[in-house]
């Protein structure tokens, strides 16, 4: 089997996937097939621009989360030093380079949404 025919097997199995469970419970679900990919909630209706803000936003959010457990992290280890001053540092460390993260993650939304919307017509409000 080839590797590109392996991948679209995949990315089909993953697709059909993804409609069976976005439609479980649905009064009306829609019928799914390969060109019908807005019967899937989760790709914005259907549009390129509705799939890639999904792409989009789920990253920075799965991003974020590091980021927060990272900074929860460096807490710890920074209470837990025990007045070793290398294990402080670490924590120290850990927790500036994860506000920082967070800063450019919002900082990251920030500057997307308000492309997102000058590009749509929206404009910046």
């Amino acid at each position: 089997m080839k590797i590109s025919n392996l991948g679209t097997k995949i990315s089909t199995a993953l697709l059909t996937g993804s409609a069976v469970l976005a439609t479980t419970g649905t009064a009306h679900a829609q019928t799914f097939n390969a060109r019908n990919i807005s019967a899937i909630p989760i790709f914005g209706g259907g549009s390129i621009t509705g799939l890639i803000s999904s792409i989009i936003n789920v990253a920075l959010a799965l991003i974020g989360i590091v980021a927060v457990i990272y900074l929860i992290w460096g807490g710890i280890t920074y209470i837990t030093a025990g007045g070793d001053a290398e294990k402080a540092g670490k924590g120290r460390i850990a927790i500036t380079n994860a506000i920082i993260g967070i800063i450019i993650i919002i900082a990251a939304l920030v500057i997307y949404n308000a492309v997102l919307s000058a590009g749509t017509g929206g404009g910046l409000t």
